[in-house]
């Protein structure tokens, strides 16, 4: 390989982490809000719906909080595994609202192994591509789910950032979606904690961020690159 060449495929490099970093976009964050004295915990799936603001949607990182209530030395197998969902499935609502439940799966992530306390989770997503509105989920295993033997997402809430909805709300409503029968698509159903103005709200600690798809990437750096080389051979 030639010491231009060599030059060119650094460069290619470069430009390609720059243009990722540079293009990292937060489309989704309810982090602001947190409430800690404010713990659901549920030997179930469940978890969020979201609305994101206009912009990319490759997922590349994604973060969460949760509370672990047990003891490590009698449940040391305690995990957490999150997944992200369209929400194409069956209608919910039997009334005249339309409000899909969870359906096809966009992503699991591995198994994540808890601790306790408050914990802050931030995970890599391999470039996952979302809907501008759809669920994540929690499910905590190896735990029986009792007080003293659980974990818990954190409430937080208002999102500081989101797509803006019906009432004021920005990128989520006031419920969330349990699982209530594993494997059965058909048991999502709707919950909430009240819609009074002191009831706690059922959005949970979230922040999502997306890049531009991996195509994107290329061709930009590649167009760097040819830039840089192109100047180089008319000197």
């Amino acid at each position: 390989m030639t010491s231009f060449f060599r030059t060119c495929l650094v460069m290619l490099i470069a430009a390609l982490s720059a243009t990722g970093s540079a293009s990292a976009q937060v489309v989704y964050d309810n982090t602001s809000g947190i409430t800690t004295n404010l713990v659901y915990k549920f030997s179930r799936e469940y978890g969020d719906e979201v609305y994101l603001v206009a912009g990319n949607r490759n997922v590349s990182e994604f973060v969460f909080q949760y509370f672990g209530d047990f003891n490590p030395t009698n449940s040391p197998d305690g995990e957490a595994t999150i997944r992200f969902y369209a929400n194409d499935g069956l209608d919910a609502d039997p009334g005249p609202s339309t409000v899909l439940r969870p359906g096809s799966l966009l992503w699991e992530s591995p198994t994540i192994p808890l601790m306790t306390g408050y914990n802050i989770v931030t995970l890599g997503v391999p470039f996952v591509e979302v809907p501008d509105q759809f669920t994540w989920t929690v499910l905590f295993s190896g735990l029986s789910g009792v007080d003293g033997d659980a974990a818990g997402l954190m409430l937080s809430d208002p999102p500081s950032i989101g797509f803006p909805l019906d009432g004021g709300r920005v990128g989520s409503y006031w419920d969330a979606w349990i699982r209530n029968v594993p494997g059965n698509d058909d048991s999502w159903a709707l919950i909430n904690f009240g819609f009074g103005p002191d009831d706690p709200k059922a959005n949970f600690y979230a922040r999502v961020t997306t890049v531009p798809e991996p195509g994107t990437w290329a061709l930009l750096g590649l167009g760097a690159v040819l830039i840089w080389a192109s100047k180089r051979q008319r000197r």
